[in-house]
């Protein structure tokens, strides 16, 4: 054991992990997996199992799910306090803008629950640089070990490398931040280099890692968010593999006849008869005739709809009967919320990474805002041609068109009902042109 080594609460919840990283991956990772996902059936050759997996389909929830969560925060941009543009645009030094951070990390936060984003600098500014789950290995209170991957290039041929494994254990020694890279060399792990991260030439006393969690800032997992979620649709992957199972085998009718030497040659066809020789020989077509199927294929809808529950209550929590839409809106937007909790995390966690940046760089203050305005209000065609239909009979005020294409999102956001109607008149020059008298 060393510092390869993963902590106890690690461990524990690694296959969780993997599953819901599995079912966001998609058909491949999952079938790749074979019985650890799709188990044989009694007695079932590799061939026959290999047919059966590749009938079964995959019906990726799980990262729809994600990608609808995400875009729903991220429909609105960040408001961002405070950054330069050059960093903005490229907040890792590898071509991401912090806009494309922030997807990341909402993503991380809702399929696993649990990442880190940690604060380097390349010598002319600092930078971020995130960590998934699966990479935070093990932790003390005065250390984290991050597990990375490096690219190892052949001396004899600078075109052909190898990735291979190291690890970086980020450490606080005698009030030092220390940074000490791990590579293996004769199957041993050993400290390859070591490095004092410094701040305008004075040594740093803290850790600049930024561990984020569903339930707070620190290394602890707990169960991911989309674990149900990601189970049901595993769940119904290999229902569709019975069905289709059972589809192949019954979908087309079997001929038999009666009567006949089994060393006959019989076809079947328009331009075919046949002359049985006694005349209790019988012919026909066996057909499936069973509900066994029919079950199957209601099965796939109830899973279906219990994916689609699920993925909805992280948006919205437990609903209760029916519902107004304000009501459904404020508890969309609540903290109970699951998403709510993920954008809080988030928005937090960068928050606390920037801080870092803006010290090291002696930058003023940066800062970040996430919309947390999740229900689609953007007014659609038909809507809007009712509503213009409502002022022009006279049915509403100006100002109440005016006040519902901002809720719609047709007005700019930042733009009043009361500075869309002096941009109004100042463009007609008729001051009086509209009143909000009936």
């Amino acid at each position: 054991m060393g510092i390869e080594s993963k902590h106890p609460r690690y461990k524990e919840k690694e296959v969780q992990w993997a599953r819901c990283r599995d079912a966001y991956d998609g058909e491949d990772a999952i079938k790749e997996k074979r019985t650890e996902y799709l188990p044989k059936l009694s007695k079932q050759s590799d061939a026959s199992y290999a047919a059966y997996m590749k009938r079964a389909s995959f019906y990726n929830t799980v990262k729809r799910t994600v990608h609808g969560l995400a875009g729903a925060v991220m429909r609105i941009d960040p408001i961002i306090e405070g950054v330069p543009e050059d960093w903005e645009m490229d907040i890792t030094t590898t071509g991401m803008s912090i806009n494309d951070f922030i997807y990341y990390m909402l993503t991380e936060q809702l399929l696993t629950g649990r990442q880190g984003v940690l604060v380097e600098h390349d010598g002319s500014r600092p930078y971020l640089v995130g960590y998934p789950t699966e990479q935070m290995t093990n932790w003390l209170d005065d250390r984290n070990v991050l597990m990375e991957q490096y690219r190892k290039i052949d001396p004899n041929d600078m075109y052909d490398s190898t990735y291979e494994t190291q690890y970086r254990e980020l450490l606080v020694e005698e009030s030092v931040y220390t940074v000490r890279i791990w590579r293996k060399s004769k199957g041993e792990w050993n400290v390859y280099d070591e490095i004092f991260p410094s701040n305008r030439g004075r040594g740093l006393e803290s850790i600049p890692f930024v561990p984020l969690s569903v339930d707070g800032f620190h290394m602890n997992p707990k169960s991911p968010p989309l674990l149900n979620l990601a189970d049901m649709n595993l769940s119904h992957y290999r229902t569709s593999a019975d069905l289709e199972h059972g589809r192949h085998f019954t979908a087309l009718p079997t001929p038999y006849v009666t009567g006949v030497d089994a060393e006959s040659e019989l076809s079947i066809g328009a331009e075919s008869a046949w002359v049985l020789p006694d005349s209790s020989s019988k012919a026909g077509y066996l057909e499936f005739s069973g509900n066994g199927l029919a079950a199957l294929d209601t099965a796939m809808e109830q899973k279906r709809s219990m994916m689609a529950s699920l993925g909805a209550q992280l948006l919205e929590g437990q609903k209760n009967g029916v519902e107004a839409t304000e009501t459904v809106k404020l508890r969309q937007n609540s903290e109970a919320s699951v998403l709510m909790r993920a954008v809080k995390t988030v928005e937090e966690g960068l928050n606390k990474s920037l801080a870092i940046m803006s010290e090291w760089s002696g930058t003023p203050e940066m800062k970040i805002r996430l919309n947390t305005d999740f229900a689609d209000s953007v007014i659609g065609s038909q809507e809007m041609v009712s509503l213009m239909g409502l002022w022009q009979s006279g049915a509403i005020s100006h100002e109440s068109l005016l006040y519902n294409m901002k809720r719609g999102e047709i007005l700019p956001p930042d733009i009043s009902v009361e500075e869309e109607r002096d941009r109004i008149d100042v463009q007609t020059g008729l001051p009086d042109m509209v009143t909000d008298e009936a």
